[in-house]
């Protein structure tokens, strides 16, 4: 029997790596006690922390490399509700780290639709899962959005209520905020039913210098998502790419409408007929960013690319 009645979603505010140990080994050796399934999603150092104070316990422990898979934030429901289905009728907690010092402005914006929409993709579901924030290294600002994705904050020996995320919140994370602008040498194209291949070349033009097996990478992200411009988007869309320190960047925008929040973060199945678009996408992306209203849709993706000669 599970130890919850419902999802028990709460941000835990610690200070330092000494206080994070501390209270997480409290939590996880909490689950083991009860015979529960614990998972444990954070990164370097303070897995490795956790795995020492842990000892001989951290072996009944699932380790999930937050660093990998939490590189692009739409990865981390996906692979939570993965550990969660294979538990069965076990009960289980977790322990899930998404934003850290370093993330950047767009990184923090999806890391914050993420735990958002944690809420709304885990209702119903009776388990636990812990979201650390370290007060010491991350911003004011971050640490006060905690308290409009996470109806429980731990802070300190207080227990602070905050009210549950409601539907409008979920349909927020397709809003907004807005997206900065391309910068003006981004390179853009127009493109219709029965020109992908001109976005394809487009593509390859921008990386020319990049190994062949990095284009192929980008370009099954970027075709993914220009087909569902034509196939879902109003038949057309608009591709705009540029290169940004090591990465692409490439947004298309098209005149459809998403409407679920959690787009791009159902695991297809293996009958399943279409929508693998933005699944794919996100594979494959580091990041990846949706806005989506009356007007149409804007994706925009960030791959990971090196040139030949950057060593």
């Amino acid at each position: 029997m599970n130890a919850v009645s419902e999802f028990r979603h709460d941000a835990l505010l610690y200070a330092g790596l000494g206080d994070f140990v501390a209270r997480t080994a409290r939590f996880v050796r909490e689950g083991l006690a009860a015979d529960e399934a614990v998972a444990v999603a954070v990164i370097q150092p303070r897995a490795g922390a956790l795995r020492e104070e842990l000892a001989a316990d951290a072996n009944e422990v699932t380790w999930i490399d937050m660093e990998r898979v939490g590189r692009n934030p739409a990865r981390i429901i996906p692979t939570w509700q993965q550990w969660t289905r294979e538990q069965g009728t076990r009960s289980f907690r977790g322990i899930g780290e998404p934003i850290w010092a370093g993330r950047d402005e767009a990184e923090l914006v999806e890391c914050r639709h993420h735990e958002t929409l944690l809420n709304l993709a885990f209702e119903g579901v009776p388990w636990q899962l812990l979201c650390p924030y370290d007060t010491t290294t991350l911003g004011p600002d971050t640490i006060e959005a905690v308290r409009h994705s996470h109806p429980q904050v731990l802070d300190g020996a207080a227990r602070i209520d905050h009210p549950h995320p409601r539907p409008d919140d979920y349909a927020a994370t397709l809003l907004g905020p807005a997206l900065p602008p391309a910068p003006a040498h981004a390179q853009r194209l127009a493109f219709a039913s029965g020109e992908l291949a001109g976005v394809r070349t487009l593509v390859r033009t921008v990386l020319s210098d990049v190994p062949r097996p990095q284009v192929n990478h980008a370009l099954l992200a970027i075709s993914e998502i220009a087909g569902n411009s034509v196939v879902h988007g109003g038949g057309s869309g608009t591709i705009t790419l540029w290169r940004q320190d090591t990465h692409l960047i490439c947004e298309i925008r098209d005149t459809g409408r998403v409407v679920d929040p959690l787009a791009g973060r159902h695991r297809p199945t293996a009958d399943q007929d279409g929508g693998r678009g933005l699944w794919i996408a996100n594979q494959i992306c580091d990041l990846l960013q949706i806005r989506s209203t009356e007007t149409g849709t804007t994706t925009r993706m960030r791959v990971n690319v090196h040139s030949a000669t950057s060593g």
